[in-house]
């Protein structure tokens, strides 16, 4: 009953108002955009985006694997090319995340109250929640990464579930490439520091990789002889070994870059140090708080030595930072029940209480952000550009020479990025979209939104 009640508030919070923010820049609004194009042209197995050649000197888009374009694909079908659309399937996965984490740590403490506590934590996650209306893989990948985990611990008992592991496994492999492949080294770190490696006897954890190949390979095979260097040279090389080894597009930081969103979330961020100084000491005797620490370190510290960073990198490890939350308040929960009745489960009440109080807060907090003036500058503008000024080239003022994805799927056209204080006139007749005023000789404002304005320049 509190699992489900849980559920369901989580789920109004994700679903509330999911498609009327515009879409995003850089990620959710390049997905979409990926996603439509697919649709429309009609080409499932070889993805375009109109800014890739910006980037790249292909059209062809192979950053990411096909899983979630494809899931995207069929929600615009079902519900039109839109941002609810857009942003349905990250939304159903961070919703499916929840009960998946209360079976996780049911299975790992026999506990229904600190699985439940575990549930309740993921309303002080608040970069969680906020990410759970966006489109982006992360949330999808740490869904299947979760499974996988929870697979293999449940498949100790039973090794049919090694089944589930290898398709887990699979699954999140198609959903963001090698990331999706995350528990198997943290499974055998795990393994090296327990001491435990029976599962390697087991013949079902062998049976079930040919399930594995059986959904990575066609795909995969599929690019590699149509498009040959160009899909493994943007799909291998530069979006994971360059991205991993090296800052990529201005997102670099320091090691300790994940530590900073965690402090931004002060009653998650105390709450996990405790469980993370709780988890240490129960660790030396306890396999299954080994366990979920060692999942969540080897992730965090992984994501932390990247050269590119990102702030939807971490949220991979919110399942594995709640269990800990979860588990450590329930324990404590028992102690309490043992000195005087009722009081733990007192406890529990207070906890997810304040924390679902916490996250509705959250929630309304962040309508404001998603709503924000640029962001629905960037849809006026797009949408004006869709029906007008046909043929001629669009350059975005931005002194980086970055450019406008979320532009690009309002207007379905190719926005340029160009420093029109730095650099030289582009062409003799183009349109201009600028936050701050432009002057040109011969310039006239066809379009005006609340932080932007595109001009005719000729």
């Amino acid at each position: 009953m509190v699992l489900a009640l849980l559920v369901i508030v989580f789920t109004l919070g994700a679903f509330y108002h999911l498609g009327q923010s515009p879409l995003i820049d850089f990620d959710e609004a390049i997905y979409a955009q990926v996603s439509c194009e697919a649709l429309q042209n009609h080409t499932p197995l070889g993805f375009t985006w109109v800014g890739n050649i910006i980037l790249h000197p292909t059209e062809m888009w192979f950053e990411k694997p096909p899983l979630m374009i494809w899931l995207t694909e069929m929600s615009y079908i079902v519900f039109g090319i839109n941002e609810f659309a857009t942003r349905f399937w990250p939304a159903v996965f961070a919703v499916l995340t929840l009960p998946l984490t209360f079976f996780f740590v049911k299975g790992l403490t026999k506990s229904s109250a600190a699985a439940i506590l575990s549930v309740a934590a993921f309303f002080i996650a608040f970069q969680f929640d906020d990410y759970a209306g966006v489109l982006q893989m992360d949330i999808p990948v740490g869904y299947f990464v979760l499974l996988a985990m929870l697979s293999f611990w449940r498949a100790r008992e039973n090794d049919r579930f090694y089944f589930l592991f290898w398709a887990a496994l699979g699954f999140g492999l198609m959903v963001k490439s090698v990331i999706g492949l995350l528990p198997l080294p943290v499974i055998l770190v795990y393994s090296a520091l327990a001491w435990d490696f029976r599962f390697l006897k087991s013949r079902n954890l062998w049976i079930g990789t040919l399930l594995f190949f059986v959904i990575v390979l066609p795909w995969h095979i599929i690019e590699h002889f149509r498009y040959g260097k160009d899909f493994w040279g943007q799909y291998l090389f530069y979006h994971l070994l360059q991205r991993y080894s090296g800052t990529l597009e201005g997102n670099g930081g320091s090691p300790y870059f994940f530590v900073g969103i965690l402090l931004k979330q002060q009653v998650l961020f105390w709450c996990l140090a405790g469980s993370l100084i709780y988890f240490t000491i129960r660790a030396i005797h306890s396999k299954s708080h080994l366990f979920v620490l060692t999942a969540f370190l080897f992730v965090f510290l992984f994501f932390s030595k990247a050269g590119t960073k990102l702030p939807a990198y971490l949220l991979v490890i919110y399942p594995f930072a709640v269990a800990m939350i979860g588990m450590t308040l329930g324990e404590f929960a028992q102690c309490l029940e043992k000195l005087k009745k009722h009081s733990g489960e007192c406890f529990a009440a207070v906890a997810i209480l304040i924390f679902i109080t916490a996250g509705i807060e959250n929630f309304h907090a962040q309508l404001a952000v998603k709503n924000s003036p640029q962001l629905a500058s960037d849809r006026a503008v797009g949408e004006y550009l869709r029906n007008n000024v046909p043929g001629q080239r669009i350059y975005y003022y931005c002194a980086q020479g970055q450019t406008k994805p979320s532009i690009m799927f309002y207007s379905g056209r190719t926005v340029f990025g160009y420093d029109f204080h730095q650099l030289p006139r582009p062409e003799d007749k183009f349109i201009a979209i600028s936050s701050v005023p432009l002057h040109f000789t011969n310039q006239a404002t066809l379009f005006s939104a609340a932080t932007e304005t595109v001009y005719q320049i000729q």
